[in-house]
């Protein structure tokens, strides 16, 4: 107990104890920067109005949930001057025949992809077939839902030294708890936006101005990329092209998952996140096994430590919880808000599980396809797994 910490202990419960004072300062130092997180999703309100011609890009693969309301959400927007441009990797993609049947015309068709991801393959064409129709390019997912004013928010605060960007936010209907637990562990990802310099585009909600897209080079660090979003962030850094994020361009995404989908889905994200940013992940590889050795063995030894850490994390889920409202409608979120404060242990753990697996390898399946990425610029194509991913 903690009256015992002055006394002498025995190696394994000093060596506890210490982790245990770790995980405390992590969890404060996190619990303050989810208050900067949290406020600025509820204040930042950019307003600036424009008339500049817009291009939205949407890749599509297979049907998603919901794939009808998702597309035509982004062909409504309230926005004078945009159009949209789908892109599938062939006309046997079902997503083709199903965006025909929507009355949608103009779907261009990209081919296969021999050395990169296919959803990077599918921009690069579309963007070397679109060169000088927009002013902004913007990109888009199929699994996404957007609101009418989702294209103005986000070019509200573009310009030529930006990149405006938004989130994803999976929706869970019901109580199912993989979509939960997908839904808890990629929410933690939003307090790591803000008002800072370490923000990251998100391929789903991004804006970028077409004379900025080639002042940083985009397409070639697209060439051998599995992440278009990563490679866009990693390229915003190096020629010092600041990210800026929207909250109002926080984006639901509905659809279930099942348990292989829910770890297929976050091993991935972690493992991309390996290859292209293999510092923050040794930070987070480290965190997460400090955390959870403490957050494990504490119940039996100390409980009021154990209750301190999970207090700062309940506190910061709760803050998250609360600032995500302000910004979506009622519709996009769950009515199961007691589950993202009190599931965060297992978020952490689930964590713990990705940075274990991605340790082990770097292969992943997206969209059905089999990837192995070498380096940012190398990937290896193997083809269809017969695994679902979204």
């Amino acid at each position: 107990m903690i009256s015992d910490l002055g006394t002498e202990q025995p190696f394994p419960m000093t060596l506890l104890y210490a982790l245990a004072a770790i995980a405390i300062i992590q969890g404060i130092i996190s619990l303050l920067d989810g208050i900067r997180a949290s406020r600025y999703m509820r204040t930042y309100r950019p307003t600036r109005t424009t008339n500049e011609r817009v291009l939205v890009f949407c890749p599509c693969k297979g049907i998603d949930p919901e794939f009808e309301k998702n597309i035509r959400s982004i062909l409504d927007q309230d926005y004078p001057n945009f159009s949209v441009q789908f892109v599938v990797e062939s006309e046997d993609d079902p997503a083709y025949a199903a965006l025909r049947e929507i009355g949608i015309q103009d779907v261009l068709v990209a081919g296969r992809a021999s050395n990169c991801g296919q959803k990077v393959h599918n921009l690069t064409y579309a963007v070397r077939q679109t060169r000088t129709i927009a002013d902004i390019l913007v990109f888009s997912d199929s699994d996404a839902r957007f609101n009418r004013q989702w294209l103005s928010k986000l070019i509200a605060p573009l310009d030529q030294r930006t990149i405006t960007t938004g989130y994803r936010w999976y929706v869970s209907s019901r109580f199912h708890l993989p979509t939960l637990l997908r839904s808890a562990w990629n929410a933690s990802v939003v307090s790591m936006l803000g008002a800072h310099e370490r923000n990251f585009a998100w391929g789903g909600s991004m804006a970028i101005r077409r004379s900025t897209f080639d002042d940083i080079r985009v397409l070639d660090a697209w060439r051998g990329s599995v992440s278009d979003d990563y490679s866009i962030s990693l390229a915003a850094q190096r020629f010092g092209t600041r990210i800026i994020f929207v909250p109002e361009c926080l984006i639901p995404s509905h659809g279930e998952c099942t348990f292989r989908e829910l770890l297929e889905f976050t091993t991935r994200q972690i493992t991309i996140t390996r290859v292209y940013h293999p510092r923050i992940w040794r930070i987070g590889f480290i965190a997460q096994a400090i955390s959870s050795a403490a957050f494990l063995a504490l119940p039996f030894t100390s409980p009021l430590l154990w209750l301190t850490i999970y207090g700062l994390s309940a506190a910061k889920a709760a803050l998250r919880l609360n600032a995500v409202r302000s910004v979506l409608d009622q519709p996009g979120l769950s009515k199961y808000g007691w589950f993202y404060i009190l599931v965060s242990p297992a978020v952490a753990l689930l964590y713990l599980y990705n940075m274990i697996c991605s340790a082990l390898g770097t292969d992943i399946v997206w969209r059905q396809i089999h990837y192995r990425l070498v380096s940012p610029n190398e990937t290896h194509v193997f083809g269809d797994s017969g695994a679902s991913g979204s």
